[in-house]
């Protein structure tokens, strides 16, 4: 039996800055002094272990571009997935005035036209869809090559001309016409686009007529699980929170669109109450940190709040079965997966409504949304909490379903088996 190649594209280089000085999970030495490198949390490889995990047939290669790679490396996985750099440069794509500058990897994208005749599937890969220089070439080099093309948003696309009716210069609305052509012209060369949320796939839909699909990430529900009451009680200790209080989790990256500043400035708005206890958990830049730890400081204080630093697996899991509460407040979501996650702990979730997990509490008639930016909502929300008043958990079993990893996966399989059919003839 013939198998099949997925060669998953990402549309950026490693997280470098990210990291700040983490040396990279895999890395090699450049001939002429530095390293290059990259860290297996990538979501493209995250999938593809999934992916084969839950099948037999097919092969996962990530193929990413690096600025600072002198030539290709590789790296197999345990999981079984190619991780592969390709040398890269930023460039300028297009004439002014309606230049924009990108991430240009000749070699890659000359690999991807030799495809062509090998039982192969390319899938490009945007968190913020497919508004991407590179990807705009790929679909122009991949126009006549008979190769299957998958494009996999996840979560936050926004076609072009959505913002057309808001105030802008004069140019903008011409580069913002311009690309909503291009990106319609080019994305019908892809054979499947997916998205997550709502939101986002109406507006796929104002630029591609073909096949669309509704497909998420995920998480291992036998590892984010409900807590018992002692691994409760544990959790809590760890983290010296007191007696009688309900504890409200929240965390990812310090950035301004996850408003955790905002979050925090709600809890201190609460003035003296005992009964709450904000744990935070990520990291971010110097100012963000800042001012997040300025905003939670007195709270820190008087032992009403923690600023926990990034965390994953088991301690991340502890946090979570502290927790009375889940709080995703963010401006704008793909899924969130730290959603996800705590739906499979049993939390109930007090969310604004974007990203496809605010789609789903609204479906199950589960936690609570909240406006984005009405932060006296958000207050009100916490207050009810506070008052016995908690939002509805989601039925564990119908989270599961959709967001245990097996299933997710198993979603995927089935587009890349309809691909093969249809280009290959099915199975051989």
């Amino acid at each position: 039996m013939s198998g099949v190649r997925i060669i998953a594209v990402m549309p950026h280089g490693p997280a470098y800055d990210y990291h700040k000085g983490e040396p990279p999970e895999f890395s090699w030495e450049k001939p002429g002094g530095g390293k290059v490198g990259f860290w297996s949390n990538e979501w493209m490889d995250v999938l593809g272990a999934e992916v084969l995990k839950n099948s037999s047939r097919h092969t996962w290669e990530v193929w990413q571009p690096d600025p600072l790679a002198d030539k290709v490396y590789s790296a197999r996985l345990p999981s079984g997935v190619t991780h592969v750099l390709f040398p890269a440069e930023e460039r300028v794509f297009g004439a002014w005035p309606l230049s924009r500058a990108g991430i240009w990897c000749a070699r890659l994208v000359s690999d991807l036209e030799r495809l062509e005749g090998e039982r192969a599937i390319v899938l490009l890969y945007g968190t913020y869809g497919f508004r991407i220089p590179l990807y705009m070439e790929i679909l122009k080099a991949l126009r006549a090559k008979k190769i299957p093309v998958f494009m996999r948003s996840g979560g936050m696309f926004r076609a072009p001309l959505t913002g057309f009716l808001a105030l802008h210069r004069p140019l903008t609305y011409l580069r913002m016409a311009a690309e909503h052509l291009e990106i319609k012209r080019l994305l019908a060369r892809a054979d499947v686009v997916s998205e997550q949320s709502s939101a986002a796939l109406a507006e796929v839909r104002k630029v591609y007529g073909g096949r669309v699909e509704t497909l998420t990430m995920g998480c291992d529900f036998s590892f984010w699980r409900p807590p018992s009451e002692s691994e409760k009680r544990v959790a809590r200790s760890s983290l010296g929170i007191g007696a009688g209080k309900k504890v409200f989790f929240a965390s990812g990256n310090f950035v301004p669109r996850k408003q955790l500043d905002r979050l925090a400035g709600v809890f201190a708005s609460l003035g003296g109450r005992e009964d709450f206890f904000l744990l935070i958990a990520g990291h971010g830049g110097e100012e963000e940190s800042r001012r997040l730890s300025d905003l939670a400081g007195p709270m820190i204080r008087t032992g009403r709040a923690l600023l926990h630093p990034y965390a994953s697996g088991e301690t991340l899991l502890s946090l979570y079965h502290a927790a009375d509460v889940y709080v995703s407040v963010a401006t704008d979501e793909g899924g969130p997966a730290s959603v996800m996650k705590a739906l499979a702990c049993g939390l109930p979730v007090l969310s604004t409504p974007v990203g496809e997990t605010a789609d789903a509490l609204r479906a199950a008639s589960a936690g609570r949304l909240v406006p984005v930016r009405n932060y006296a909502a958000w207050k009100t929300a916490v207050e009810a909490a506070l008052s016995g008043a908690m939002p509805a958990a989601m039925d564990l079993a119908a989270a599961r379903e959709k967001y245990d990893w097996p299933r997710v996966a198993g979603r995927y399989v089935k587009v890349f088996e309809d691909l093969e059919r249809t280009y290959f003839g099915g199975r051989q």
